[in-house]
């Protein structure tokens, strides 16, 4: 059995969608941020930090979006969300899983607390990380080609909730439209 401990607007709604995406059969229980000074931790949530998300599978705990997106899609190899081992296009999937958690929303979170003029070597990374997407969504409508992956509801999630940071961009917002699938509003109205 799966269990997603999900915060309502927060960065385990991309699991809440993955999970609807796989047709999985999962447990949502819903838990609640920690306050900026770390106070107030749901006691529950298995999450080392009270974060989410955490999932819970047979008593193994999986936190972390990137490592919960990747572990969910090892477990449902036939779907076409993720790219299992020894196929071609399994090292592009994974580059561009931990381009987003690692690089891309890293940087766009310091772009929204407006923390990029202050670091000189970030700021000149956001351009050219900005350069590599628009290049790649100009060449093709996701992020792995003509298939849409678990990459593609990190990315879509993270643009739809920062959207206003990233400014103008019809490349963004067609790329956010593509997203609009049943299993997002499935999600939507599941988790919040």
């Amino acid at each position: 059995m799966l269990t997603l401990y999900h915060a309502s607007g927060q960065l385990s709604s991309r699991i809440v969608w993955l999970l609807e995406e796989l047709q999985a059969d999962y447990r949502l229980v819903l838990t609640h941020f920690p306050r900026p000074d770390g106070s107030g931790a749901d006691p529950h949530n298995p999450h080392p930090h009270g974060y989410a998300p955490a999932l819970l599978h047979d008593g193994a705990l999986v936190t972390e979006t990137g490592a919960v997106a990747l572990y969910l899609t090892d477990l449902f190899p036939a779907s076409p969300l993720g790219v299992p081992t020894g196929h071609p296009q399994r090292g592009a999937y994974l580059s561009w899983m931990f381009y987003q958690v690692g690089m891309t929303e890293p940087l766009v979170n310091m772009q929204a607390a407006q923390l990029l003029q202050h670091f000189a070597p970030y700021a000149r990374l956001n351009d050219a990380m900005w350069q590599h997407l628009r290049h790649t969504l100009a060449t093709q409508p996701f992020m792995l080609g003509d298939r849409f992956t678990a990459v593609d509801i990190l990315y879509i999630e993270l643009f739809e909730r920062l959207r206003a940071v990233i400014g103008p961009s019809e490349l963004i917002d067609a790329y956010i439209a593509r997203g609009d699938r049943p299993a997002r509003r499935r999600a939507l109205q599941r988790g919040g």
